[in-house]
């Protein structure tokens, strides 16, 4: 699995009474195989993975992967705070569908100490049928991956730990790790705004919230920096950095749904504890969509 590039975290949509939006689903997907994404990652947490039922989880897979049709490698989120529950999630997956990797959160809530951090991880890598892309995202886990728990995994498991999705927002730590993990581990930017910096830095690409509702031009920013032009990606990212904060002003999905509703491409609705986006976002959304064209 290669995540350079533009992956898409894709959203799954609902109707108002609250119901998996199929139709809106498939329509979704095609968009962003049709714009040029490089995979996608389906059940991730912008896709509200934990308020779905089991059942609708591998409905929703079902959906992905029949309008993918293997054009684009799809990523499967598969996280939590219970290891052996985890991995037996990952086997299933893995019997059932055609993924590329399983992208999987550090344990939450339960706050595990480093060590134990390494050994969730040791344990899924050692049980899953599947590559393992690591996923750091302090503000929303309340614990963070430290740098020298990452480069052990890298190195302990070449080939069954491939890349770390980084959303701590700590590029000195990304370098950190970036500049000590072995030849092939590849580091992926978990947060839109800082994908541009992040990939001039080293980071392969980016798991992109935006680019569900603006794939082109987010993959027009990625290839700029993984290109090195300079003045195109900083003019992209000038464009682009006041719909990325926007997106998280009430929460995720929340901005990206409201996004979404207002380009046509699914409703804005979210499941509790999550609301949909106010009429007050909508209408900056709204805005800085049109400053675009």
């Amino acid at each position: 699995m290669d995540c350079s590039g533009l992956g898409v975290a894709i959203v799954t949509p609902f109707k108002e009474d609250g119901q998996l939006d199929e139709p809106a689903l498939r329509r979704l997907a095609r968009y962003l195989v049709e714009n040029g994404v490089d995979y996608l990652v389906a059940l991730g947490t912008t896709g509200e993975a934990v308020t779905q039922t089991s059942r609708e989880r591998v409905r929703v897979l079902e959906i992905v992967f029949e309008e993918v049709h293997a054009q684009v490698p799809v990523v499967i989120g598969a996280g939590g705070y219970d290891t052996s529950a985890i991995a037996g999630e990952m086997q299933f997956y893995g019997q059932h569908f055609p993924a590329a990797a399983f992208l999987s959160v550090t344990p939450y809530y339960n706050k595990p100490r480093p060590e134990g951090l390494f050994a969730h991880y040791q344990y899924l890598a050692e049980h899953s049928p599947l590559p393992i892309i690591l996923y750091n995202v302090p503000v929303r886990t309340g614990v963070n991956l430290p740098a020298s728990i990452t480069i052990r995994l890298a190195e302990s498991y070449p080939n069954r730990i491939i890349a770390l999705k980084d959303a701590s927002l700590d590029l000195i730590q990304g370098m950190e790790i970036l500049f000590g993990v072995p030849k092939g581990f590849q580091m992926v930017s978990g947060d839109d705004a800082l994908a541009y910096p992040a990939i001039l830095t080293g980071y392969a690409g980016v798991i992109s919230v935006l680019g569900n509702a603006l794939p082109a031009l987010m993959k027009k920013l990625v290839q700029a920096a993984l290109q090195g032009h300079i003045d195109e990606g900083k003019a992209l990212q000038a464009q682009l950095l006041p719909l990325m904060r926007l997106l998280f002003a009430e929460g995720n999905p929340t901005g990206i749904k409201g996004l979404l509703s207002l380009m046509g491409l699914c409703g804005p609705y979210t499941r509790l504890p999550l609301l949909p986006a106010s009429p007050a976002l909508l209408s900056q959304m709204q805005n800085a969509l049109l400053s675009l064209v």
